[in-house]
């Protein structure tokens, strides 16, 4: 009997990972890794490369198999009911899978017919899919010719095609100019509600401005996962500063290792003038004040910083 979606507190589940580990050739790709997405969510994948986010993918989307753990979607095993499983997922891999040989509405149209779009709905939603992606243009011309933004959109609409519940999109903007990729964030924005998503990517502007849920990946394991403000308030916990002088902050750094309780200290070059660093006691500032003045380092500014997402995930993943 399928069931359709695990029910969680918070919401339906669409997607559930559980404990999937993956070996190549004795290199450990993925270790026991966990998570889960829930109906209508926009859900951000993060790591650096080779961080186990394509394999991860792969496992998810029946393309792979894990050597332990199980995946469903839609409540449906992945692995114990792959066809049914696969019904559910639309999947645009690294590499778009497209036919460069042909034309684009045919190719949309061909994908349709392998994912058994009813004849009598068949060119009502190819066309609803190229108007949904802008490719009117483009429906004539051959797949082979058109620029890497418009394969991207090729991609993203042979994964569309076939309305999926959930949408699994690796690395979506990558290798797209600007312009493309704010066009391929918005598209994908647009599909919110609609569909849930699930997309990787080691770009940190692109998950933060996107997702309801973070999930960070480093050397084949979930290190951190939950909302950006979740995830930005439990660094944010730290006392954390920015302390900017005239001179001497390569010297004033040395001074501040040495006093207990002070953590963190490093200017960003040995000519910039300003050291970052956090402290377990907000009062230990009072002691930092005083070096700064007692050294005639002159104080230019010292402010409280903020964990940025760029910062969570350097502090992760270092």
């Amino acid at each position: 009997m399928v069931s359709f979606g695990d029910q969680e507190e918070g919401g339906v589940v669409l997607i559930k990972v559980s404990n999937i580990s993956k070996t190549f050739g004795g290199l450990k790709a993925l270790d026991e890794i966990s998570f889960h997405v829930e109906k209508g969510q926009i859900v951000g994948f993060l790591g650096a490369n080779g961080a186990g986010k394509t394999t991860t993918m792969d496992i998810i989307c029946g393309c792979l198999g894990s050597d332990t753990g199980s995946v469903s979607v839609s409540g449906i095993d992945v692995l114990a009911e792959p066809v049914l499983a696969k019904k559910k997922i639309g999947y645009l891999p690294d590499e778009p899978p497209i036919h460069h040989d042909m034309l684009v509405k045919e190719f949309i149209k061909y994908v349709a017919k392998v994912r058994s779009v009813p004849k009598n709905i068949l060119d009502e939603r190819v066309s609803e899919v190229i108007e949904k992606l802008s490719l009117n243009s483009m429906e004539d011309r051959l797949i082979g010719n058109l620029s890497k933004g418009y394969k991207q959109r090729v991609g993203l609409a042979q994964a569309l095609v076939h309305k999926p519940e959930v949408l699994v999109l690796d690395e979506p903007t990558e290798g797209l100019d600007p312009k493309q990729i704010v066009q391929i964030r918005e598209l994908i924005l647009s599909l919110k509600g609609e569909h849930t998503i699930l997309f990787s990517s080691h770009i940190l502007t692109e998950v933060e401005s996107l997702c309801d849920k973070l999930i960070i990946v480093d050397q084949g394991r979930v290190i951190e996962q939950g909302s950006y403000g979740s995830i930005l308030s439990k660094f944010n916990q730290k006392h954390q500063y920015s302390l900017e002088v005239r001179q001497g902050a390569s010297k004033l750094e040395g001074e501040l290792r040495s006093l207990e309780g002070l953590t963190l200290v490093r200017p960003n070059s040995s000519e910039d003038p300003t050291i970052e660093f956090s402290v377990e006691d907000p009062e230990l500032i009072d002691s930092v004040a005083s070096s700064v003045l007692k050294g005639g380092y002159g104080m230019v500014q010292l402010a409280r910083k903020k964990a940025s997402l760029e910062d969570v995930f350097f502090k992760l993943t270092n």
